[in-house]
């Protein structure tokens, strides 16, 4: 793989944390409005929401440092 297509499959990575994120975040600024009884669904969802964007993150660094070591 070229150091420019290693580039792109890291910055597509990068757009897709990004996109996830907005969704939590979308998604906590309703919270105010939930009712007492969803709250908990509501707290999990979010939870597995950040659970993801933090597997999601934990790979783009290992793609980041394998770029690293590969090109310099």
């Amino acid at each position: 793989m070229s150091l420019k297509s290693e580039i792109e499959e890291f910055q597509s990575m990068i757009n897709k944390i990004v996109e996830s994120l907005e969704e939590v975040s979308g998604s906590s600024a309703t919270i105010p409005e939930t009712a007492v009884d969803e709250l908990s669904n509501k707290i999990s969802s979010l939870s597995e929401g950040c659970e993801e964007v933090s597997s999601e993150l934990r790979t783009a660094i290992e793609m980041l440092e394998g770029i690293k070591s590969h090109w310099g």
